[in-house]
C-alpha cells in the first residue's frame, strides 16, 4: 500500500515515524514551468509531518509517498497543486491524501483535470473540506472522497455526511504529542481526511478498488449519519 501525502512535506527521523517507509519529492514553482526536486521533502511548519504521523499510527505497513508542495505559509497556487497530483499519481500510489484546496471556481476544472488523471492511474483521492462549510476544491468534485471533522467524534468513528458529495465526518486530531494538551495540537478537517484516508487504504487491501464500491464499503462501515445541531 502507498500513500502520497501532498503538503508542507515530511521530517524524516521524526519519533513518530519510526520505521515508517518513506520516499519523496518537493514540487517547486508557482506556474509552469515547475521543478520536480528528487529527495528533497523536508517539512517546512511540521504541518506535513503531523498528517504523516497519523497515518503511520492508523496503517503503519503503508509506504508513504511525501510530496512538498506548500510554502512556509502552507501556501501555493491551484497550478502548482494540479501539476503536484500529477507528478503523484505518476507514483502508482493507492491513494492520494489532500490536506488542502482553493476557494476560487477558477479551481476546479485544472484540479478535476488532475483528478481524473490520478483516477485513470488508479489511485483514490482524498481531500480535508472547508472547515466552515466553504466551497473548496478538490474536496468539492463529486470524484473525490472528503471529510470534514468534529471536536466529538471519537478516533474509531465514521460518520456519512448527508448532501450530494462523498462526504465523511472522521477523528479530526493527529497522533497526540506526549507530554502536551490535546489544545496544544493541531486540529481540523486536514487530520479527518487523513483518517478517512487511512479506512480507505484498508479497503482498497481487502477488495474493492472501484470508486462507487469503495463510497459504497464507507456508507456501510458507518455508525450513522452526522447532523449538525445549533451553531454548528
Amino acid at each position: 500500500m502507498r500513500v502520497a501525502i501532498l503538503d508542507s512535506g515530511l521530517t524524516q527521523g521524526h519519533p513518530h515515524l519510526a520505521n515508517a517507509m518513506v520516499t519523496g519529492f518537493s514540487v517547486e514553482g508557482h506556474s509552469a514551468p515547475f521543478v520536480r526536486v528528487d529527495e528533497d521533502f523536508s517539512d517546512r511548519t511540521g504541518h506535513g509531518t503531523a498528517v504523516a504521523a497519523a497515518l503511520h499510527r492508523l496503517i503503519p505497513e503503508a509506504e508513504l509517498l511525501a510530496v512538498r508542495v506548500l510554502d512556509h505559509e502552507l501556501r501555493c497556487t491551484t497550478e502548482a497543486l494540479a501539476e503536484a497530483i500529477r507528478l503523484a499519481a505518476e507514483c502508482s500510489p493507492d491513494v492520494i491524501n489532500l490536506s488542502l484546496g482553493s476557494g476560487r471556481m477558477e479551481s476546479e476544472e485544472p484540479l478535476a483535470a488532475a483528478v481524473a488523471y490520478a483516477a485513470a492511474r488508479g489511485a483514490i483521492c482524498v481531500a480535508a473540506a472547508h472547515p466552515r462549510g466553504r466551497m473548496l476544491f478538490p474536496a468539492d468534485l463529486p470524484t473525490v472522497l472528503s471529510a470534514t471533522t468534529h471536536r466529538s467524534c471519537p478516533l474509531a468513528d465514521l460518520f456519512s455526511v448527508p448532501g450530494p458529495l462523498p462526504r465523511f465526518l472522521a477523528h479530526g486530531f493527529p497522533r497526540p504529542i506526549e507530554g502536551r494538551a490535546t489544545t496544544d495540537n493541531f486540529f481540523g478537517p486536514s487530520f479527518a481526511a487523513v483518517h478517512l484516508c487511512a479506512r480507505i487504504a484498508e479497503l482498497l487491501a481487502s477488495g474493492p478498488r472501484d470508486f462507487g464500491q469503495i463510497c459504497e464499503a464507507l456508507e456501510t462501515s458507518c455508525v450513522g449519519e452526522w447532523t449538525p445541531g445549533p451553531g454548528h
